[in-house]
């Protein structure tokens, strides 16, 4: 089960350059470059306990190319390919130990193998 809370966060909009958000304890958050007032090139979201959460690019604002989360505890959870904000290509989830979970193939956000598990 995965659990949502929301959380105040703080930034100063960046037009171009690198944009920081902060948890409400002054924690880092995300590291952001933006250009044009929107995300472009590598971008590293945190969780509360200061370990990657994800870490991805945008181009103009939409997700692209392969993107990877992480568990609270380090563990890799799932990785991911995005073109122009919709999942394109190979997804990997792996389950709480590290181990292959499931593999699907996206296209236009669309799973293409439903049911491909291992």
């Amino acid at each position: 089960m995965i659990v949502r809370r929301k959380m105040k966060l703080t930034s100063k909009k960046v037009k171009d350059g690198v944009q920081k958000g902060f948890f409400s304890d002054g924690k880092l958050a995300f590291i952001t470059h933006n250009k044009n007032g929107k995300k472009h090139g590598t971008c590293t979201f945190y969780l509360r306990n200061g370990k990657r959460r994800a870490t991805g690019k945008f181009s103009n604002g939409k997700m692209i190319g392969l993107w990877k989360w992480w568990r609270e505890d380090g563990k890799l959870w799932q990785t991911g390919n995005f073109k122009d904000n919709k999942k394109n290509g190979p997804w990997k989830i792996y389950d709480k130990k590290g181990k292959l979970y499931a593999a699907y193939n996206f296209r236009e956000n669309k799973k293409v193998n439903p049911h491909n598990k291992k």
